[in-house]
């Protein structure tokens, strides 16, 4: 009964302090909308560079690194432990202590599966689907799946639609 009772307590007392988390977290960003779920824990990287619209909902574990813009529409779905990211470092000498940033955006009804990453200067076209694991190093044209690594469409979903 008692390990019941602190389980339950435990519980409550961890989903409150995520509530609070994710609270602190989306009144440093820009969100238009309403309706935005964070399914703690997730990272945000320069907050303040982070624009979500509504109904979007953001998986565990999931790293944004915003420093150099990242944009996210309507009724956008992020699974756990996904890394979009606007900053990378320079392909040429000198690498440490400097970056570049490209911003990333993110168009309305997009779908990222578990596991993907999307690299700086990326836009995911409205309607897309990034497959769980894939690495996404240029843009998704919309209505269209892309998987692997790198990133390539598999198939055009506009004849669904």
């Amino acid at each position: 009964m008692i390990e019941r009772l602190f389980g339950r307590v435990g519980r409550r007392l961890r989903l409150a302090a995520d509530a609070v988390e994710q609270h602190d977290l989306l009144a440093r960003c820009r969100a238009r909308g309403t309706a935005v779920r964070l399914r703690m824990p997730v990272v945000v990287y320069d907050p303040a560079s982070l624009t979500l619209g509504s109904e979007v909902d953001i998986g565990e574990f999931t790293h944004i690194r915003a420093s150099g813009g990242v944009t996210i529409g309507s009724r956008v779905l992020i699974a756990s432990h996904v890394v979009i990211t606007s900053r990378a470092h320079p392909a040429v000498p000198p690498r440490f202590g400097v970056t570049e940033d490209r911003p990333v955006v993110i168009e309305d009804d997009v779908w990222i599966g578990a596991g993907a990453i999307v690299l700086p200067g990326v836009t995911i076209g409205r309607g897309s689907v990034v497959a769980a694991g894939s690495v996404v190093t240029k843009s998704v044209p919309s209505d269209t799946i892309v998987a692997g690594i790198p990133a390539e469409a598999i198939r055009s979903l506009k004849s669904e639609v």
